[in-house]
């Protein structure tokens, strides 16, 4: 490999379905990526950091780790930044995974540890859309929903790492869903996640439809279906009430919105969402990100090059 160590690092995405490994170089160019299911089958969370390590190993097969600048990682949250670890998720059964000093032992490499939404704001900031701004949120819709803030130029982490876990904001009291957190109810993710859109809408439709996945729902309502698009106003109403809190805290200049829901049905996320922002506030550009779902992993990049957060 040509490159210059200061010029490579590894960077780590995981997920709770994925586990993505890359080589990526400080312009943001992904030079190898390999992607694995994120194993749940075993006793504990050191699972998932052997799965790891495993993966990084066999994508830098031929090279050394003497090779890097270090090793990014994005995590799904919560994490715990002292402790190196993912910790309660309710997306891995597991409710302690060591991440950071399994990985330095290893690899001899610096790690820089980041919540995956976190993560995803920092590829925004400098890989993305967000290069242009000094105020930005960057919000995934996905399995969960969460969101990661800069502010001033600066990283919000908050005392572990967590600030602006968004999801979690209340944005419904009619229906007061519990959520896939197990910590409250009427939760922006408990409606508008992957996981949950279509639990909202048996809910909201009295369970009058067997709909059983979000994609059913939407593939509906581009066929013009009338129950799904009125419940489209109804999950249009949840989504601006979340974006509408995001800006009221943030004020950012741009919201960068990714994930596989924002991703795959922008036209009618958008068309939806943004009906029902309130306007007390000046507006934030709105935009579905231009980097796929590679934020969190170019952001885990990121934070080797400019030893972030």
């Amino acid at each position: 490999m040509a490159k210059k160590a200061k010029n490579l690092a590894i960077a780590v995405d995981i997920g709770g379905t994925n586990i993505r490994t890359a080589i990526i170089d400080q312009d943001g160019k992904i030079i190898a990526k390999n992607v694995t299911k994120t194993i749940q089958t075993g006793k504990s969370g050191n699972i998932i950091v052997a799965q790891v390590i495993g993966d990084i190993k066999k994508l830098i097969v031929k090279n050394s780790p003497r090779k890097f600048k270090g090793i990014g990682v994005s995590a799904v949250g919560p994490i715990d930044m002292k402790k190196g670890a993912i910790v309660n998720t309710p997306n891995i059964k597991y409710k302690f995974i060591p991440i950071v000093e399994p990985l330095r032992k290893t690899f001899g490499l610096p790690v820089f540890f980041l919540n995956d939404c976190n993560a995803g704001a920092l590829g925004e900031k400098y890989f993305g859309e967000g290069k242009k701004f000094s105020n930005l949120v960057y919000i995934t819709i996905s399995s969960g929903i969460g969101g990661g803030a800069i502010v001033n130029g600066n990283l919000l982490l908050g005392k572990d790492g967590n600030a602006a876990e968004i999801g979690h904001m209340i944005v419904d009291t009619e229906y007061n869903l519990p959520c896939t957190c197990g910590k409250g109810r009427g939760h922006w993710e408990a409606y508008a996640s992957g996981n949950n859109i279509a639990k909202f809408f048996r809910a909201w439709n009295k369970n009058k439809h067997s709909i059983s996945t979000a994609a059913d729902i939407f593939d509906l309502a581009r066929k013009k279906d009338k129950t799904a698009l009125m419940f489209m106003e109804k999950l249009g109403k949840i989504n601006g009430r979340g974006i509408s809190n995001v800006i009221a805290a943030y004020d950012p200049e741009v919201v960068i919105l990714g994930g596989a829901v924002a991703l795959n049905n922008s036209e009618i996320f958008l068309k939806y969402g943004e009906k029902y922002i309130d306007k007390f506030l000046r507006w934030p550009k709105i935009e579905i990100t231009a980097l796929g779902e590679s934020s969190p992993l170019l952001g885990a990049a990121a934070s080797v090059f400019h030893n972030r957060p």
